[in-house]
């Protein structure tokens, strides 16, 4: 479980984050949406200490880690697969070895052993039959699977996921979307999603956390989020030019 208290973030005379109050709750899949510059990232990135709130706290199952150092936050880090918007992979490595890199490090073991790990995981995310290839030789989408299992090595209790289907075909995005709900449902992790692709989030979110101009300003189910009167999550959910959120 995470939780924000208060939590307040400024970039100069931008104030990003103006007093979050949320709670992330084990097991679910969340969605942080919002448009470009809300805050979305920033927000996830307090999660695992790339950023320090202005005031406020963050706790991890009831642990206060505001002030944590460097060497305590790798420990927090370890339970955490943080995954960027643009896949960070070896050119020079195949699929397979990117994935068995973290293996061998972190569990000192083979490279037949670690490559044979890594082909189960892999297999979570559909990508075994182009496990020999080079991240040049297959998409966008695939190279964004592969960063996710090489994430899922270290046996994270949760997966933050920045954009995962941003710049991809709608047959790739639904295969994220899929995978997305397998790390939950089937293998128990709690998934954080940076994301303002309405399709994936109301095809896969438990949960909603809509930020606007530095306030959570609808955090609730798919459905409570499509039922809103709310004018600025109406013109968000319309995608209409003119509204509440020209000002």
């Amino acid at each position: 479980m995470i939780e924000y208290v208060n939590v307040t973030k400024q970039f100069g005379p931008l104030t990003v984050l103006d007093g979050i109050n949320l709670t992330i709750k084990d097991g679910e899949i969340t969605y942080v949406i919002g448009s470009s510059g809300t805050g979305k990232s920033v927000l996830v990135k307090h999660a695992v200490g790339l950023l320090r709130p202005d005031a406020g706290r963050i706790l991890i199952d009831n642990i206060d880690t505001t002030d944590f150092n460097e060497r305590q936050w790798n420990q927090i880090r370890m339970r955490y697969a943080l995954v960027f918007q643009h896949p960070t992979l070896f050119d020079s490595m195949s699929l397979v070895d990117n994935v068995a890199l973290p293996i061998r490090k972190h569990q000192k073991v083979s490279k037949p052993a670690a490559k044979k790990s890594a082909m189960e995981y892999l297999e979570r995310v559909g990508m075994t039959t182009k496990a020999d290839l080079m991240p040049s030789d297959v998409g966008p989408g695939e190279r964004k699977r592969v960063s996710i299992a090489r994430a899922l090595t270290l046996s994270p209790d949760c997966a933050i996921l920045d954009e995962p289907t941003t710049g991809l075909d709608v047959v790739a995005s639904k295969n994220i979307d899929e995978m997305i709900s397998e790390l939950s449902k089937s293998l128990g992790k709690t998934v954080i999603v940076v994301s303002h692709d309405l399709r994936s989030i109301f095809g896969v979110a438990d949960r909603i956390v809509f930020l606007y101009k530095g306030k959570i300003r609808l955090d609730g189910s798919p459905s409570a989020f499509r039922a809103s009167d709310d004018p600025v999550v109406r013109q968000f959910v319309s995608g209409e030019a003119s509204g509440p959120m020209e000002t």
